[in-house]
Order: C-alpha cells, then sequence, then structure tokens
C-alpha cells in the first residue's frame, strides 16, 4: 500500500490591520450628512411647492406629518447608504465582513453626531434660550403638538385633558418615526457597505507581513 506523502500546511495567514478604518468612517459620515442635509432642504422646497394656502394648517397638518416623515426617512436611508459606500470604498483595507461592519460603523456615528446636536437643542429650548419662560414654551410645544395631530390649537397656561393627548400622540408618533428611521438607516448603511466592498482590486492584493510581538518570543 502507496504511503501518501504529509504536505505540510502553513498557519492561517491573520490580519495585520485593524477591523475599522476610522478615517474612512469619519469621512463617510460626512458625506452622509451632507447627502442627508441637502435631501431635506430638497424635500422641504418640495412641500413648500406644493403647500396650499387656502386651507388651513390643522387641515393639511396630518397630510404633510406622514409625507414630511416619509421623506426623512427616504432621506436618512439614501444619505447612509451613499455615506456608508464611501467609507468602505475609501478605506485602506479589505473589510472583514463585505463592508457591513464599517458602514454600521458610518450610522453609529451619524446618529450619535445627531443625538448630541438634538440633546444640546432640546437644552436650549428647555433653558429659555430666547428670553421666554418655561411656561411659554411648554405652550409653543402644546401649540406644535396640537397642529402635527390635527387636533385644536390654542393652549391655555394649564394643560386640558384633550391638549395632554395631542402631547402623548405627538410624542409617540415622533418616537415611532425616529426608531424607524433609525432601522431603515441602519439597514442602508449596511447595503451601502457591501456594495462598496465589491472592489476588484482588493482580494488581488498581498496581505501585509504579521509583525512578531512578544507572544510569539515566549
Amino acid at each position: 500500500m502507496a504511503i501518501e506523502p504529509l504536505v505540510a500546511r502553513p498557519a492561517p495567514h491573520p490580519y495585520s490591520h485593524p477591523l475599522i478604518d476610522w478615517g474612512a468612517a469619519i469621512a463617510g459620515t460626512v458625506v452622509a450628512i451632507a447627502v442627508g442635509f441637502a435631501l431635506l432642504i430638497l424635500g422641504v422646497a418640495i412641500g413648500a411647492t406644493a403647500l396650499n394656502p387656502w386651507q388651513g394648517a390643522s387641515e393639511q397638518a396630518p397630510a404633510w406629518t406622514i409625507g414630511g416623515g416619509l421623506w426623512v426617512i427616504f432621506s436618512n436611508l439614501v444619505a447612509l447608504q451613499i455615506g456608508a459606500f464611501v467609507a468602505v470604498r475609501g478605506a485602506r483595507w479589505p473589510d472583514h465582513h463585505s463592508g457591513m461592519l464599517q458602514g454600521l460603523v458610518v450610522w453609529a456615528l451619524a446618529f450619535t453626531l445627531a443625538a448630541g446636536v438634538l440633546g444640546f437643542g432640546v437644552t436650549g429650548i428647555l433653558a429659555g434660550a430666547d428670553g421666554m419662560s418655561v411656561q411659554e414654551t411648554a405652550s409653543r410645544a402644546v401649540d406644535a403638538a396640537q397642529a402635527a395631530t390635527g387636533e385644536a390649537t390654542g393652549a391655555a397656561a394649564a394643560l386640558t385633558p384633550a391638549e395632554t393627548d395631542a402631547v402623548q400622540d405627538a410624542a409617540a408618533l415622533t418616537a415611532w418615526w425616529a426608531f424607524a428611521m433609525m432601522v431603515l438607516g441602519a439597514v442602508g448603511a449596511i447595503a451601502g457597505g457591501k456594495l462598496g466592498s465589491e472592489h476588484p482590486d482588493w482580494h488581488e492584493r498581498d496581505r501585509m507581513p504579521r509583525p512578531v510581538t512578544m507572544a510569539d518570543k515566549v
């Protein structure tokens, strides 16, 4: 019986670069913010053009709330997809997870920055940055909530049950829209990262040799 020769297989070659290229991720985040801002301006232009001045604000508010929410979600999805594509395509090394990890980092950076800006803005409003008292600020918030839900406007100093219900409805609606925007934004970022990872030359490049560490000398 013939003895087959034993073939020594080399040990798997590990990657010698980090999983995330932070420079490319930040660049992709900047691109995503710029594209999203441009699309939001386009949405405002479309809405202002289609607005009917002969109808009351309370009559048009529900339709504009739904349309505006859908446009914001669409703009966020497209912006994050483009930003993730740029981040993955501009990375120095090929991604370990088909670009999806880099795209998810772009999504996280964008929403972290947006949450920080929103937090500063809300803090300034509640602090009465424009010289208004907290009561006047709350009154304006109730009026805005009632307009968004299509209910009667004109808030009193003490909130009535109808006004409280309008605030609750507006808060719930905003939270659901924000959650949908974040989920679909993550999907768009992952899809954009995967699309950007299809680089024709990455898999043909030679990987850098792994540096010798102290663990190898022990």
